[in-house]
């Protein structure tokens, strides 16, 4: 655990550096910064798990959308509500950092539409 310890304070390795960065997203607005290529993004923290939302998109193929294009809202600690269709994971916040990266928002169900096909009598049976 030492070892751990002196790599984060030093940002030796890769997974501290790509967490450090992370924790710097956070004390700066908790949004990704941006460039030349794209605006800054919110980030949410939801039960460990980092996000970053990028603007919904229309013109972009579904494949080549985060998730697949999947419809995620995110509610915020502040009470805005964030939804889009292109959110990017950076996977498990390691335990060592999550004091400096704590939940902040929380994933709201979407409402699935209701099937107004009517399966016939073949149902079940394939």
């Amino acid at each position: 655990m030492a070892d751990a310890k002196r790599c984060c304070a030093n940002e030796t390795c890769f997974d501290c550096r790509f967490w450090t960065e992370k924790i710097r997203w956070a004390e700066d607005g908790g949004q990704r910064p941006g460039d030349s290529r794209q605006a800054p993004a919110p980030v949410a923290r939801v039960n460990g798990l980092h996000f970053v939302i990028r603007p919904m998109n229309t013109t972009t193929p579904a494949q080549f959308l985060g998730f697949g294009g999947a419809l995620w809202t995110f509610r915020f600690n502040d009470g805005r509500e964030i939804t889009s269709n292109d959110v990017m994971t950076q996977g498990e916040i390691p335990e060592r950092f999550r004091d400096r990266l704590p939940d902040n928002a929380v994933i709201v169900p979407q409402e699935q539409p209701e099937s107004t096909a009517r399966f016939g009598s073949f149902e079940g049976l394939l």
